[in-house]
């Protein structure tokens, strides 16, 4: 790893930060979890320990976070209804629902790679009593799965911009921002098809 790199990437503190900031994420999607274990991963130039640390530690954060979210759903936290939510809120609930009673499981794994469905997903678990035991195993493997997706990106934003720390850094932050549209722009393509199919099967019906 460079020797240049300062700031909090390259200090210890960055250990007790980590679990923090990624737990958080899982509730309050806005804050920048994925995107610090990115500008981690960007800058750790190939250092096993330095990489299985980071691994480690947003891990923990995230299984922590996604229990917190759970909770939060459980003790329904939320209650008044959905009318409360706004419309995007209310749209990623509606689709947590649907993929928690059709995947189970593997809906609380894929859902983590969807803008806002995992906290979505998470929160609507604890509210309609899923199993413990099964959201417990799948937030484990769904926490790995994402911090290491998280840390490959990283990776390869180091490699892009290996010139400087902070250049390196701020690549793999750009990368994981720009992963919500990635995910986003095709599903509304898809959906924005699949709406226009429908209009007009309705239209030759009529």
């Amino acid at each position: 790893m460079t020797g240049a790199g300062t700031g909090l990437l390259f200090s210890p503190w960055l250990w007790l930060v980590m679990p923090l900031i990624v737990s958080i994420d899982a509730v309050v999607p806005i804050v920048p979890g994925d995107e610090l274990v990115m500008a981690a991963a960007a800058v750790a130039d190939g250092e096993v320990r330095y990489l299985a640390l980071v691994l480690l530690t947003a891990g923990i954060g995230a299984f922590v976070g996604d229990q917190c979210a759970y909770a939060v759903g459980r003790a329904r936290l939320r209650r008044g209804g959905d009318a409360v939510l706004g419309p995007r809120r209310q749209k990623a609930m509606d689709l947590a629902r649907n993929a928690l009673a059709k995947g189970g499981m593997s809906a609380l794994v894929a859902a983590r790679f969807l803008p806002g469905g995992r906290t979505a997903v998470n929160m609507l678990a604890g509210r309609l009593g899923y199993p413990r035991p099964q959201f417990r195993a799948a937030t484990l493997l769904g926490a790995l799965i994402s911090v290491s997706y998280a840390m490959t990106v990283g990776t390869l934003a180091g490699h892009i911009v290996a010139d400087s720390p902070l250049l390196v850094a701020l690549g793999g932050m750009a990368l994981g921002a720009s992963v919500p549209l990635i995910v986003g722009v095709p599903a509304r393509v898809v959906r924005e098809v699949r709406r226009r199919r429908h209009a007009g099967e309705a239209t030759a019906e009529a």
